[in-house]
């Protein structure tokens, strides 16, 4: 890692080493914090490196795991140092410089350009679904993700795009849960909490595990999507319409949730919403009843 790195990130780096280490491979660490790359060494009883130009030249493959403004000056940093034929992988959260970066990474050096849409807490990456963003040879860098990561769901999209759905589900419910919690700031919330049916239960979890998150995080995923201001300022508007539909003419608010739920029931997933709403709440009950 290049900078500061982040709680997450630090998730992120212990995930994948015992990924990589359950799957037979042998890892060499490094952190532009020393302790961190040698405490998680001792952990998992692999090597680590205190300069990371001794041992790029030596792997593999090198799996960059940093603060996603980190990630294009990384690439063009050590990709001349690395050997012939090895792999450059990267899992950040927004790709247009990124792939921009690694197009110009030399023809010695495979890319692989990947976004894993879970979090690093997960027991097992089986059934869990991975972006693959191809950045030279969509076939081989899909096969090479397939033989990484095992049993996950792949999804292939260009870096564009890739960006622009994340600032409809990342940038955007960030945005929206951070207004949540910070219109609730006032009020009584262990009163809230008692007094929450599933609506209330299954959103306040939501924005609780968002509020918990790196703050640098939240801002870059945010800022530094190209798509997000036009995506978070439409939210703006429909919020603002919303409210004066409901004050001038509520009698509106049918056609607008029949056109909504019309929409909404396209997608596979509407027919178990409900259902998976009350699921989730009897989780979240089950677990706050383990835990007091």
């Amino acid at each position: 890692m290049w900078k500061s790195v982040w709680s997450e990130q630090v998730k992120w780096v212990s995930f994948f080493t015992r990924h990589f280490l359950d799957n037979g491979h042998s890892l060499r660490l490094y952190d532009i914090v020393q302790t961190r790359a040698q405490n998680l060494a001792e952990t998992y009883d692999c090597q680590w490196y205190d300069s990371l130009f001794n041992v790029i030249p030596e792997v593999d493959m090198v799996l960059l795991c940093a603060p996603i403004k980190e990630i294009p000056g990384i690439v063009r940093t050590i990709a001349p140092n690395m050997r012939h034929g090895s792999i450059l992988c990267e899992v950040s959260s927004l790709k247009m410089r990124t792939v921009a970066a690694l197009k110009k990474r030399g023809d010695h050096v495979r890319p692989l350009s990947v976004h894993p849409m879970f979090g690093p807490d997960i027991s097992t990456l089986q059934g869990q679904t991975v972006v693959v963003v191809p950045v030279s040879d969509r076939e081989k860098e899909v096969a090479l993700a397939e033989s990484l990561f095992g049993d996950v769901n792949i999804v292939v999209a260009d870096a564009e795009t890739h960006d622009r759905v994340m600032a409809s589900v990342l940038a955007l419910p960030y945005f929206m849960n951070l207004s949540f919690a910070s219109t609730l700031s006032t009020e009584d919330l262990s009163l809230m909490r008692k007094m929450a049916g599933t609506t209330f239960t299954v959103q306040l979890a939501v924005t609780q595990s968002i509020v918990g998150e790196s703050p640098e995080l939240i801002e870059s995923l945010i800022n530094d999507n190209f798509f997000s201001k036009d995506v978070i300022n439409r939210f703006i508007d429909e919020s603002r319409h919303i409210r004066r539909m409901l004050k001038n003419k509520p009698s509106h608010m049918t056609k607008t949730c029949e056109r909504l739920e019309g929409w909404m029931m396209k997608d596979s997933g509407y027919v178990n919403a409900r259902r998976s709403r009350y699921e989730l709440f009897e989780l979240i009950r089950a677990r706050a009843r383990m835990s007091s």
